[in-house]
């Protein structure tokens, strides 16, 4: 199988080497369906309960019985807050007190976030910096200029940084450019962006976070396949 590269780039914007990248990151077959689906569930959780209808109890008004009960050729009613009424209340209207939520699955968010690096890096957007190529926002914003030029767009750029980089402090003055961080990174958010920028120790802790996630994966299994041996010597 042929290597995955990944091409490193310097202060100038122009690509000074490659470096070899990890397959299980970097080579994830495209799935529209689950991106799709992390990306819905991430949406719904950002989603807050902000409508709000007033029930019959809680529309003031008069409790007075607005005509007598019979006699009228009328349907019977008692007050004027009731649901058929104009300006009464609403029957089974939106409370404020919805829930959302949903749980997303960390396996499938993990194969999704991959899935879209992956992707990025077949169509040549997916870059690594080299050591922190700038230490002052006027710096980076000349680094942009030279990217921009070099890789010949407007779009607005992305980078990945490791959560306990400085550089973000330099970044986070530019209004042209988009920030996010190895342990909050989401399928919504890398959708959102065109050219993609590594950090070499955000690179180093993805490689981490799928390291532990496999482990775990393969602890979990062998205590599956332990549980299963002792409750056939059991049998």
């Amino acid at each position: 199988m042929k290597s995955l590269k990944i091409s490193i780039i310097n202060q100038k914007g122009e690509v000074t080497g490659e470096k070899v990248v990890t397959a299980a990151i970097f080579a994830v077959e495209s799935s529209p369906v689950l991106i799709s689906r992390e990306v819905k569930s991430f949406l719904a959780n950002q989603r807050k309960a902000r409508a709000k209808a007033k029930t019959r109890s809680e529309v003031v008004g008069s409790g007075a019985k607005i005509w007598r009960q019979k006699g009228t050729g009328r349907a019977r009613h008692g007050d004027r807050q009731a649901p058929i009424f104009v300006g009464g209340g609403v029957a089974h209207g939106p409370t404020g007190k919805q829930n959302y939520k949903q749980k997303p699955n960390k396996k499938m968010g993990q194969k999704a976030i991959f899935s879209i690096l992956s992707e990025k890096l077949r169509e040549k957007k997916l870059f690594l910096l080299d050591d922190i190529p700038f230490k002052k926002t006027k710096e980076a914003h000349l680094f942009l200029q030279e990217v921009r030029k070099t890789l010949n767009t407007k779009e607005k750029i992305t980078f990945l940084l490791a959560d306990n980089e400085g550089l973000k402090r330099y970044l986070n003055n530019l209004t042209d450019i988009f920030v996010l961080g190895v342990k909050s990174l989401n399928p919504y958010s890398l959708l959102k962006t065109d050219f993609l920028f590594l950090t070499k120790q955000a690179l180093g802790e993805l490689e981490k976070w799928f390291d532990f996630a496999h482990h775990y994966e393969l602890v979990e299994g062998m205590a599956g396949t332990t549980e299963k041996e002792n409750d056939a010597s059991e049998s």
